[in-house]
């Protein structure tokens, strides 16, 4: 018999770590038909029609008079209606679509849908990138500082709340985050042609999934240009360029089929009046950075980034930090990941719009994923500075817990009527014991919310405590910083009310879903009847 020799520690320790992340991604399924979420169901609709009639259209019988919101647009080229979104995430949609009617039949709803639609566009994508970004880090900083640096980025900032919704923003930030280290580790390494490629398909298929992933292939650009001085490395740089250019004469293709021209996005014919007027100022909305979007974005306690992710200033540090390391990959892919950030934290503060329901700023989370190379920084290099674990353990404390909330009560917060979203929102729902769909029936009776929220937080910080050197010293900094944490929380959840929050409360707790533990009804996808997807087969008649 051959023995086969026990997993290394290192190695078994990732992977439990994986398996725990999947299933806290799994866990809760937050939904609410009754929301109709605008960005979503355009989408949603877009992939029923991608799969059942080979159209991108979503009027006509394939909607199944489903209400799409107002992130449509009425295209000029054959009058028809169209996500005003770019098509990628819509495809993921489409292979869910596919799915579920496999695996439900003629049976299948539009809750079911959604659930398969979020499965493959935000949580499969979360995961993958998750394990990706742990291999990287730990060859950089460690296999401790690496979890660290993951579950901090997944678990305690908005991507985990997105990671539960088919928005398009996780999927984006998954393909371009791959995209760009890759890219970087194929020139760097001076690696082969068809992989850098490959990689470059990867970050320009994130425009493809979000316009807004365009600029974070400006650092790259740079980079791919100084590479150029290199003899060596040309293979691999000329390879990533021509692998960017696919997807982005893809989406090309797209625009010309949907809109008439190459150029013309959803967003220049958005059917909404509000939307077009925000729209239509600067590029497609976007102007130059003002304090109005700073304190929108990222300082007002309503939605503003730093509210969100308070650890935010640590993770920056961290990667200037990176940026000096002596070792050239690792201080490459921080410099470009740092320069991402920034962007996108600029591009944020220039926008005429708001982001509607969402999480912090949402157009931001794209760059996000680059936090975990400065949370992993950062954990190296305070493993035994006892006042600067007091203050990442309390600022990552409040992180998890709100995170938690969020993601898997209600990540659809609309804050128009709010002061601070966690005291008027989050809060009063986990104290009514709302109780979002799940893995009930592992439990029983018992609540899958609630193990949830436990299993995050003390999973998060067991994973934070591992990257610190196990001295008194440090253990008493990690508990007096948990302390801290829970006491600003309790600050927060404290907050004044808006004179509007308790309607808004109100309206939340009228749609939710399941009530009493009873699954609400939800609409029936029908297959529709073959002559009618005949008919929609032929193609749209030209106005």
């Amino acid at each position: 018999m051959v023995r086969v020799p026990p997993a290394r520690p290192e190695r078994a320790r990732a992977g439990g770590f994986l398996v725990f992340l999947a299933f806290v991604l799994l866990a809760c399924f937050p939904y609410a038909e009754a929301t109709r979420n605008a960005n979503e169901l355009p989408r949603l609709v877009q992939g029923m029609a991608i799969w059942e009639t080979g159209s991108f259209a979503i009027d006509g019988p394939v909607r199944r008079r489903i209400d799409v919101g107002p992130d449509v647009a009425r295209s000029p080229h054959d009058g028809r209606l169209y996500p005003n979104k770019p098509p990628g995430t819509s495809f993921g949609c489409a292979l869910a679509y596919g799915i579920g009617r496999t695996v439900h039949g003629d049976t299948l709803t539009l809750r079911q849908y959604t659930w398969w639609a979020r499965l493959l566009t935000g949580v499969l994508p979360t995961w993958l990138l998750a394990a990706f970004m742990l291999g990287r880090l730990a060859r950089a900083f460690g296999r401790a500082a690496a979890i660290a640096g993951v579950v901090l980025y997944v678990l305690a900032t908005p991507a985990y709340a997105y990671a539960h919704l088919a928005y398009g923003h996780a999927l984006a930030a998954a393909l371009l985050l791959v995209g760009v280290v890759g890219t970087l580790e194929q020139v760097e390494g001076e690696g082969s042609w068809w992989r850098a490629a490959l990689f470059g398909a990867l970050a320009g298929g994130a425009v493809g999934v979000e316009y807004g992933a365009a600029f974070g292939g400006l650092p790259l650009a740079v980079a791919l240009l100084v590479a150029l001085r290199r003899r060596a490395c040309r293979g691999a740089v000329l390879g990533a360029i021509a692998g960017s250019l696919v997807p982005i004469a893809g989406l090309a293709l797209y625009h010309q089929h949907a809109f008439g021209s190459p150029w013309a996005t959803g967003y220049h014919h958005v059917i909404d009046p509000g939307f077009a007027e925000k729209h239509g100022q600067g590029l497609l909305g976007l102007g130059v950075p003002t304090w109005e979007g700073a304190w929108t974005h990222l300082l007002s306690p309503r939605n503003g980034l730093l509210w969100w992710i308070p650890s935010l200033p640590a993770a920056l540090w961290g990667l200037a930090v990176a940026s000096t390391h002596r070792e050239q990959p690792v201080r490459v892919h921080a410099r470009v990941l740092l320069a991402i950030l920034v962007l996108y934290l600029a591009v944020t503060c220039s926008l005429s719009f708001e982001g509607g329901w969402r999480i912090g700023p949402r157009y931001v989370l794209v760059a996000l994923p680059a936090l975990a190379w400065g949370f992993a920084e950062f954990m190296t290099q305070i493993r035994n500075r006892a006042r600067w674990i007091v203050v990442l353990a309390a600022l990552t404390t409040y992180g998890l817990v709100v995170h938690a909330w969020a993601a898997n009560l209600w990540p659809h917060i609309d804050d128009r009527n709010l002061h601070h979203p966690v005291a008027e929102v989050l809060w009063p729902l986990w104290q009514h014991h709302a109780e979002p769909y799940g893995l009930r029936s592992l439990w029983g009776n018992v609540d899958a919310l609630r193990p949830t929220v436990v299993l995050c937080v003390v999973g998060g910080l067991l994973a934070l405590a591992h990257a610190f050197e196990p001295l008194p010293r440090t253990i008493a900094a990690g508990i007096a910083g948990i302390a801290l944490g829970g006491a600003l929380l309790v600050a927060v959840v404290r907050w004044p009310p808006h004179e509007r929050g308790p309607a808004n409360l109100a309206y939340i707790e009228r749609v939710w879903e399941p009530r009493g533990g009873v699954a609400g009804p939800s609409f029936v996808l029908a297959p529709l009847d073959p002559d009618v997807l005949e008919r929609a087969r032929r193609g749209p008649v030209r106005r």
